[in-house]
């Protein structure tokens, strides 16, 4: 009978392909049984066929192959439990995970997510904080993105520490093995030459790490985090805080130059949205501003030709005010009060890199000459030196007392520093003092009260750049600087929109060399 032949075919084939590959599934259809009704009548007698019976045994052979396969009820439902089970111990990972002094994110936070932040105030809780000796509710956790803790981390909690300002990987192993009261925070002020030292020390910044190898000492091996700028990453437990400085003057001239921009092309497409709107207010919407010189004579000096606009961010450029250049708004001033107030100093002037390199190394625990005075001028390279051209930071002695009448206050906190050096005696420090009177004259003598403006409040500027583990932080500068800004420097009152209009923006062509 055909169909009899189809089946035993199928029948076969089924078998055949269950015994190659038995992790298959195929859907079984059962031959209707003798005294069951069909469709087709039977010419044959109604004692059962050979055929028939060793289709049917064919197929119940291949019934129970198939169930070996098959899950029962209590399977589906240990199956079930078991997933419910995993579901609700990894929702318990992520819970114990996202947890910071049993507190939990709030509402409140939502709308500055992605932002650089680490704590805030519960508006609900005010009154109660107040009454409770201004106690803060604290907003972190312990999440860090480095192998080894980072403060930095600790405090913008969702900001990765940048790889510059981390130790090369040689030294990382190292610093797992330092004591808090041998560690040392290296604290890189920009344009300082702190880039060549602390290639030295060990860390990523602008090195060649295959042909600039960190010196030998206790210095590099100890020196295991940094403090530049808005990226505070040193345990405030260390026990000493290692400054690069440098002749104030110099530095900011420096910083000017390395900040200008070669081009707005250049300026678009190297930097990100907020820096390329601050460096174009400075250097291309003052159109005189890219040679210090004019901008000295145009910005500061007495009927110069700048607009208002322009003149006031000549003045607040220089004292670190308004935040223009990454290296002159992060200044000095910052630094030091950046740094805890009882810490130990070490200094490491740039006009005597190896002199006082060697007395820090000794204070420390080393040798009195790790570098000896013969290999002074191949021992620590320039690093991250500007390519452009030196003659547009070059300023008139008029424009330097200019400069120096500005920068009053910084040169006090540049004595600050220089006089809590631990390395330093008093010759040393008058040294340097004599070489500022060279540059500024009278200004070189002046201390904290005697400047034409008071020393300026930076407590909010360092809150919202700097950070710190134990004060309120409602979110990152970019929310703060309009509150900074007005608070600490009010508006003038002359029309800004006015004289932006009179300036050239995008057309313009630098005027400088490049």
């Amino acid at each position: 009978q055909p169909h009899h032949t189809h089946t035993y075919l199928y029948t076969h084939m089924l078998l055949h392909g269950l015994k190659e590959d038995p992790n298959h599934i195929y859907i079984m259809c059962a031959l209707p049984s003798n005294d069951s009704s069909s469709s087709r009548p039977s010419t044959t007698t109604s004692t059962t066929s050979p055929f028939k019976s060793k289709v049917r045994s064919k197929i119940q052979y291949a019934k129970s192959y198939a169930q070996r396969f098959t899950l029962s009820n209590n399977d589906h439902t240990k199956i079930q439990y078991t997933f419910a089970i995993a579901i609700v111990v990894m929702l318990l990972i992520i819970h114990i995970l996202s947890i910071s002094d049993g507190n939990d994110i709030s509402s409140t936070n939502q709308g500055v997510i992605g932002l650089r932040f680490s704590y805030y105030n519960n508006n609900n809780n005010q009154n109660n904080q107040k009454d409770n000796n201004n106690k803060l509710e604290i907003k972190t956790n312990q999440f860090t993105h480095s192998k080894i803790n980072s403060p930095y981390e600790q405090i913008w909690i969702n900001s990765p520490l940048p790889h510059w300002a981390k130790k090369t990987h040689a030294f990382r192993k190292i610093e797992s093995t330092i004591p808090p009261s041998q560690r040392i925070c290296y604290v890189h002020v920009g344009k300082a030459g702190g880039s060549s030292v602390g290639c030295s020390l060990g860390f990523s910044l602008h090195c060649n790490n295959h042909t600039q190898l960190p010196l030998e000492g206790r210095m590099p091996q100890r020196a295991t985090r940094m403090f530049h700028a808005d990226t505070y990453d040193c345990h405030d437990d260390s026990a000493y805080f290692l400054f690069i400085v440098r002749n104030p003057v110099e530095r900011v001239k420096s910083a000017f130059l390395y900040d200008r921009p070669k081009s707005e092309k250049e300026l678009k497409r190297t930097t990100l949205p907020e820096d390329y709107r601050r460096r174009k207010e400075y250097y291309l919407d003052c159109p005189s501003f890219g040679v210090m010189e004019r901008m000295v004579q145009d910005g500061l000096a007495k009927g110069g030709g700048a607009s208002d606009v322009c003149k006031r961010r000549a003045v607040t450029a220089l004292r670190g005010e308004r935040h223009f250049g990454c290296h002159m708004y992060f200044n000095y001033q910052f630094h030091l009060e950046g740094i805890p107030k009882e810490a130990e100093v070490l200094v490491i002037r740039n006009e005597h890199l190896v002199r006082d390199w060697n007395s820090a190394e000794h204070t420390v625990g080393g040798p009195k000459e790790i570098i000896p005075p013969e290999l002074a001028n191949t021992t620590i390279k320039v690093v991250n030196k500007s390519d452009k051209d030196a003659r547009d930071k070059e300023l008139s002695r008029e424009s330097t007392r200019l400069v120096c009448r500005e920068l009053c206050n910084e040169i006090v906190n540049y004595k600050k520093i220089l006089r809590r050096a631990l390395n330093l005696n008093y010759g040393e420090v008058e040294r340097s003092v004599e070489e500022l009177r060279e540059t500024c004259g009278k200004y070189a003598d002046y201390e904290e009260g005697d400047c034409r403006v008071p020393m300026p409040d930076i407590g909010e500027k360092l809150i919202n750049t700097r950070g710190y583990e134990d004060l309120v932080m409602e979110g990152s500068y970019h929310i703060n600087k309009d509150k900074l800004e007005n608070t600490m420097h009010p508006k003038r009152m002359d029309n800004e929109e006015e004289a932006q209009a009179l300036m050239d923006d995008d057309s313009y062509t630098l005027p400088y060399s490049v």
